[in-house]
């Protein structure tokens, strides 16, 4: 019984112009009884698995996919070139020239800089600050002064309380002006308040030994930074 030569099925009818499985032409298949084996293709085809091709088609793949490879060598070897290149391009730019000669630069002359004339420039302007800028008002000195003059009395400073005016209003004898302060223990001054430029009041509360708090006011006055007068008064 005959059979077809792409795909090896038994026609059943020999007059069948096409293969009922494939779909295949009938070329006259293969003898049964010749001994050759079911399928065997024809020439020009080639079977891959149950499918049968012809050989046009696997030399078509076969080339795209030889196409493809030099293809990509060629990419390839175009992209490493251009690497390349721009390396060697860089590297020359980096190179100095053969003909240039980093010590060839002349010098500079420090001498040759024209010197300046120190008269020809113009005068600065600098002008003497004020006593308002420089120095502290006569307000501000008072009302300082007095402070640290009882803070001395307070640290048993006397002989630098006595410098800040005691002397001046504390009698001609020292001595007795620092007996005077035997009975105290501490002076607080809760105001000072200026009067005018010079002069100081005072609010003093002086805690003595025994527990009780005198309470003293004062006008000050005050000249370079020492008590020249006072008049104070007890509560």
């Amino acid at each position: 019984m005959p059979s077809c030569i792409h795909c090896g099925a038994h026609f059943e009818d020999s007059s069948a112009a096409r293969c009922a499985r494939c779909g295949m032409p009938h070329q006259g298949g293969v003898p049964g009884g010749t001994g050759q084996p079911v399928g065997t293709t024809a020439y020009g085809y080639v079977r891959v698995g149950p499918t049968i091709l012809p050989q046009w088609l696997l030399w078509l793949v076969a080339a795209l996919l030889a196409a493809g490879g030099v293809t990509v060598y060629v990419l390839l070897h175009s992209s490493s070139s251009e690497a390349s290149q721009q390396t060697v391009d860089t590297l020359s730019s980096a190179t100095p020239s053969p003909g240039s000669d980093p010590y060839s630069v002349p010098p500079t002359d420090p001498y040759s800089v024209p010197p300046t004339d120190l008269y020809s420039l113009p005068p600065t302007d600098l002008s003497t600050p004020t006593a308002t800028e420089t120095t502290t008002s006569p307000v501000e000195d008072a009302s300082a002064t007095v402070r640290e003059f009882y803070q001395a009395i307070n640290d048993r400073a006397f002989s630098a309380a006595w410098e800040l005016g005691g002397k001046n209003i504390g009698g001609s004898s020292y001595s007795s002006w620092v007996a005077g302060y035997d009975t105290t223990v501490s002076i607080s001054l809760s105001a000072v308040n200026t009067d005018s430029p010079g002069k100081a009041s005072a609010v003093l509360y002086a805690t003595q030994r025994d527990g009780s708090v005198k309470e003293f006011r004062g006008t000050y006055t005050v000249s370079d930074g020492v008590i020249v007068s006072a008049d104070i008064s007890e509560r």
